[in-house]
């Protein structure tokens, strides 16, 4: 589910109040920092984005945009909007630029392969509005159209299935300024309480903690 930036806070209390626990932070459930995921026991597991990966450069200017032209789809027997066509289009082809393993084929094929020239233009076109054309060429086939772009080697190690460490080296080389990039270099070791957490089932102790730090570090430097 993808919300309005602006009404994320309100939005979590809401959940909370109605029985979902947070399971993962916004801040740290990827390296997007995207989206935070909710638990209910009733209604399962749902993820709350706050922004969308690749079409993230104005999270609020994005979902105005795809708001502005919503188009109303039965989902489980209720109405619920849902971005037109071609943002749809646009946003299975950026989701399958981080998708290493390939399962994705099919997404691109439809939204890609198998749409006329003028399809592609407006999904071009899209892309360059919302900036995800390095995404965009990437789920397509088409690296050499990000080389210089912004983002670019991050996106390129998340799309090549990179190890987290290098993804995190790639987001740090692509960070603009020197404050941005000693932050992405200070984070890149630190344990990501959220995923740590998930692995082991539970809140993790500090002795938990220090002791994932420490694999971190030896399997940082071995690489």
């Amino acid at each position: 589910m993808l919300v309005d930036p602006a009404q994320v806070a309100p939005l979590v209390a809401a959940l909370e109040a109605d029985g979902w626990e947070q399971v993962t932070t916004f801040e740290h459930g990827s390296v997007f920092a995207h989206a935070a995921t909710f638990h209910h026991r009733v209604w399962g597991t749902a993820d709350l984005h706050r922004a969308f990966p690749g079409l993230d450069r104005d999270a609020a200017a994005t979902f105005e945009r795809l708001w502005a032209r919503r188009e109303t789809v039965d989902l489980g027997g209720a109405p619920c909007s849902v971005p037109d066509l071609t943002a749809r289009r646009l946003v299975s082809l950026v989701h399958a630029a981080r998708d290493a393993s390939g399962r994705s084929r099919h997404d691109v094929r439809v939204a890609w392969t198998e749409v006329d020239k003028a399809e592609r233009a407006r999904i071009e076109d899209l892309a360059a509005e919302l900036g995800a054309q390095v995404p965009l060429a990437l789920a397509t086939g088409r690296p050499e159209a990000v080389e210089g772009l912004p983002g670019a080697r991050v996106w390129q190690a998340v799309h090549d299935g990179a190890a987290p460490s290098e993804v995190w080296w790639a987001r740090a080389r692509d960070a603009e300024g020197p404050l941005v990039k000693a932050r992405a270099l200070v984070e890149a070791p630190q344990v990501n309480r959220d995923h740590l957490g998930l692995r082991l089932g539970h809140a993790p102790s500090r002795r938990e903690v220090r002791r994932e730090w420490w694999v971190r570090w030896g399997r940082f430097l071995r690489r």
